[in-house]
C-alpha cells in the first residue's frame, strides 16, 4: 500500500476533513478506552484513546461527495491525518492550551455554531420544503413581477467621494468603463469589468435602484452614490421587460428563499419565547 499519495489528494479532502473533525469532537466520538488492544469499531488507538472507524468513513464520504475517487491511498492519507491530529490534540491538552480564557471562548463559539447547524438541519428534516410550496412561491413571484422592468448595469465602487468624482470625470471623457472597473473598483464585480448583469429594482439597494430606473440606456449616473460599500458609479447598459425564468431555472433559488423565510420565522418564534435580559 502506498502511504504517500500525491498532494492533490491531500488538498482535496482538507476542508471537509476539518468540519468532520469538529463535528466528531463535539459529539464526543473520540472516547477513552482502557481495554487492551484496539476495541471493536476503532480505527486506531493513540495513548489509550480510540479513534472510531466511523470518523474515517465520514471523511471518506465527504471526499466522495466532492468528486474524489475512493481508494486505499486516499483512506490511508485520511487515516494518518486523523492519527496525527489526535497526537497533536493530546499534546495541546497536556500543555493546558485548552484551559486559557481565549481557548475556552473560541471553543464555546465553535460549539454554539455547531449546535445551531444541528438545529437548522433538524428543522429541515422535520419541516421539509415541498415542491408544491416551491411552485406556489414561484407562481406568486411571477405574478408580482409580471409588469416589472429589468436593468442591466455596470458598477464601479471606490472608497472615497473624491476618488469617485475623479473616476466619473474620466468616464465622461470617454475612458473605458470595463477597464477602469477592473483596475480600480473595490466591488467583487471588478472581475467582470464591473458588469452586474440583469437586476430588478427590488434586488439592489434603494439608493442605487431609485437612480437606476431614471437613467437612459448607455448613460452614467450624474453623481457618485454613497452606500455602506463605498461610493458607487453606475452605468445603465440596457433595460427590458421582466424576462421570467422557467420554474426549473428558478427552483433552487426559490427553495433557498423559502428556507431563509422558514428559518427567520423559526428564530423569531424561539426568540419571542425566550427570556432575554440586556
Amino acid at each position: 500500500m502506498n502511504n504517500s499519495p500525491d498532494a492533490h489528494s491531500q488538498m482535496t479532502y482538507h476542508s471537509s476533513f476539518r468540519k468532520s473533525i469538529l463535528a466528531a469532537a463535539l459529539m464526543g466520538v473520540c472516547m477513552l478506552s482502557f481495554a487492551q488492544g484496539k476495541p471493536t469499531g476503532s480505527m486506531a488507538m493513540v495513548n489509550g484513546v480510540s479513534i472510531p472507524e466511523t470518523l474515517l468513513v465520514q471523511n471518506v464520504n465527504a471526499n466522495l461527495a466532492q468528486g474524489q475517487k475512493d481508494s486505499p491511498e486516499l483512506r490511508q492519507v485520511i487515516k494518518e491525518e486523523l492519527i496525527n491530529r489526535e497526537v497533536l490534540s493530546q499534546e495541546s491538552a497536556r500543555l493546558g492550551l485548552d484551559k486559557t480564557t481565549e481557548a475556552q471562548s473560541q471553543w464555546a463559539q465553535m460549539r454554539q455554531t455547531f449546535m445551531v447547524e444541528l438545529l437548522l438541519s433538524d428543522l429541515m428534516k422535520r419541516s421539509p420544503i415541498t415542491d408544491a410550496e416551491i411552485k406556489a412561491e414561484y407562481d406568486r413571484q411571477m405574478v408580482a413581477l409580471a409588469d416589472s422592468q429589468q436593468y442591466k448595469i455596470s458598477l464601479i465602487v471606490l472608497p472615497t467621494e473624491d476618488a469617485a468624482k475623479a473616476m466619473l470625470a474620466r468616464l465622461r471623457k470617454g475612458e473605458n468603463f470595463s477597464k477602469l472597473a477592473t483596475e480600480q473598483s473595490i466591488d467583487p464585480s471588478k472581475k467582470d469589468g464591473g458588469n452586474v448583469g440583469w437586476v430588478l429594482p427590488a434586488q439592489i439597494l434603494p439608493a442605487i435602484s431609485n437612480v437606476m430606473i431614471n437613467l437612459n440606456k448607455g448613460s452614467l449616473v450624474a453623481a457618485p452614490i454613497q452606500t455602506s460599500a463605498g461610493w458607487n458609479i453606475i452605468k445603465l447598459e440596457d433595460k427590458r421587460p421582466f424576462k421570467a425564468p422557467t420554474f426549473e431555472e428558478a427552483k433552487n433559488d426559490t427553495r433557498q428563499l423559502l428556507l431563509q423565510k422558514q428559518r427567520f420565522e423559526y428564530v423569531k418564534k424561539l426568540r419571542e419565547a425566550a427570556k432575554v435580559t440586556q
